[in-house]
């Protein structure tokens, strides 16, 4: 910001001069002006008076609109295997970044039902609340559509065990169920009457079993895929009396990824999506579920970070954004991860993770 330039008494000094003039030229007026210079005469002079002030008096002049302070937490994705040492990996992000993260996502699926305490009791440590993404199907079998099974009553012992055990944890879980549902690369999507039975049944189970401190967080891809009419994915949400919050999956898969993509900003990916979650959920807290961005051009990865932080001045509603931090080339996608380029790690300990909160372009 240039410095701020003061006017001392200046300004007084020039409007007494004024009035003094105006006087003398009001008596002219009287003798030689016609009668019309009268009738502008204080006009204009109370337009010089108050141009004065403005130039002379800060609090009277034109208010420049202060940036708008962005208030998001941020989380991330860590892999978690239950022989790994996830109080390790909880601490590297402790020293990774300046300030560490408030969400900590992981995945499991119906074969892994039992409670993970110890990655809990790991992100508890860290100060930061876990976020549990729940795929419906097993990870040896994705083909079985396991929905009519899980409305069945097939995993309800299961079901009821974790729920139990959340609750004897006591602490804040969010349960996100049969994430990205409007996408047909999960097996449980395509019947959205289905996805909301199934869903309301588990959520019942886990309020009988008296787990009020699981929150459900109903997070759809931000594209319809395919883009029909019955695979909306407004037709996918359960209801407000089972969804504690909402949110979306999108990522930037850059120009390289396949024929499709190109390389898209924060907001191209966003925009529309958020607006219409917005919309028609104002009373839910909103998320961004996952986001990631391609390696590109040298340094467009940092710069991808820098205006997605920036443009989130538009969206006062977000909570927190979860960047999905994992290397999945061998799965034919972009290496998502933060340390994939230097100065994206940078770019994001400038912005999501710095110590304070700051103003865009700060």
């Amino acid at each position: 910001m240039p410095p701020h330039r003061t006017h001392g008494s200046a300004g007084p000094a020039v409007i007494q001069r004024l009035l003094a003039l105006s006087g003398h030229a009001a008596r002219w007026g009287a003798r030689w002006r016609p009668r019309w210079w009268r009738l502008l005469a204080v006009p204009l002079l109370l337009s010089l008076t108050l141009v004065g002030l403005a130039g002379c008096r800060p609090g009277l002049a034109a208010q420049v609109e202060p940036a708008p302070q962005i208030d998001v937490d941020w989380g991330i994705y860590r892999i978690y295997w239950s022989s790994r040492d996830y109080a390790a990996d909880m601490e590297a992000l402790r020293v990774r970044h300046p300030r560490p993260p408030s969400y900590v996502m992981f995945y499991r699926d119906l074969g892994h039902l039992s409670f993970p305490t110890r990655a809990v009791g790991a992100i508890r440590e860290l100060g930061a609340a876990p976020v549990i993404s729940l795929e419906l199907w097993l990870w040896h079998d994705r083909e079985t559509p396991y929905l009519p099974l899980l409305v069945e009553g097939r995993f309800d012992e299961e079901l009821k065990a974790w729920a139990q055990a959340a609750r004897d944890e006591g602490g804040p879980v969010w349960l996100r169920f049969g994430f990205e549902m409007n996408g047909n690369w999960f097996s449980w999507n395509g019947d959205p009457e289905l996805f909301v039975q199934a869903w309301r049944h588990v959520h019942r189970l886990f309020e009988e079993a008296g787990a009020h401190n699981v929150q459900w967080l109903w997070t759809p891809n931000v594209t319809d895929v395919p883009a029909t009419a019955d695979n909306a994915a407004p037709l996918y949400y359960p209801g407000d009396d089972v969804v504690d919050g909402v949110g979306l999956d999108g990522y930037n898969f850059g120009e390289h990824h396949d024929e499709y993509h190109v390389w898209q900003s924060f907001a191209d990916v966003f925009d529309e999506p958020l607006a219409e979650l917005s919309r028609r959920y104002p009373a839910k807290p909103l998320f961004i579920g996952e986001t990631g961005c391609a390696p590109g051009e040298p340094g467009a990865k940092a710069a991808w970070i820098r205006d997605a932080w920036q443009t989130l001045a538009r969206y006062p509603t977000v909570q927190a954004v979860l960047w999905f931090d994992l290397d999945k080339r061998r799965e034919g996608e972009p290496d998502w991860r933060l340390i994939s380029e230097p100065d994206a790690l940078v770019a994001f300990n400038e912005t999501f993770a710095a110590p304070q909160t700051a103003s865009p372009g700060q």
